[in-house]
């Protein structure tokens, strides 16, 4: 990845271009339709695949507005507010009243939904360990660091 306005760096950028190159993989490999349909069917429910990660930014968050939500997760409150009535239709999310403005309303995770939050974590966990089989401890620990220090620097970013 070389940046316009900046002399090239040798090494550096060559190693980044190889970590965006492992991160477009993983994030390829990560929607790939066999391990959607490995956490969809162990976690054992109809709702879309693309329906887990709101469910458990719910969970984490709530109760909140779908509007906050929207906010939050950076997406269109329609697109929120349809994958949320699919939630609620599955019972895992209901919509209670915000008790400080009539109007609106506040999404909540049901206890089914809450179970289903910890379904998804061991589906997810269990995928870990095993994409992770060959791996010491030391590397694993040293994986979690590097990309909760990698989050943590995005974050920051403008």
């Amino acid at each position: 990845m070389v940046l316009v306005g900046k002399p090239p760096q040798g090494d550096r950028d060559a190693v980044l271009a190889a970590v965006e190159n492992a991160f477009s993989g993983f994030m390829a490999r990560s929607s790939l339709p066999r391990l959607r349909q490995r956490i969809t069917a162990a976690v054992g429910t109809g709702v879309d695949f693309s329906g887990f990660p709101m469910l458990a930014r719910i969970e984490a968050w709530g109760p909140l507005r779908t509007t906050d939500l929207a906010e939050r997760i950076g997406l269109d409150v329609s697109t929120v507010s349809r994958k949320t009535s699919d939630l609620e239709e599955a019972g895992l999310v209901i919509r209670a009243p915000d008790p400080h403005d009539r109007r609106a309303h506040l999404l909540e995770v049901t206890r089914k939904g809450k179970l289903m939050v910890v379904r998804m974590r061991e589906v997810r966990s269990a995928l870990l360990e095993e994409a992770l089989q060959g791996w010491s401890t030391a590397e694993i620990r040293e994986l979690a660091d590097m990309l909760a220090r990698l989050t943590s620097a995005l974050a920051e970013l403008p």
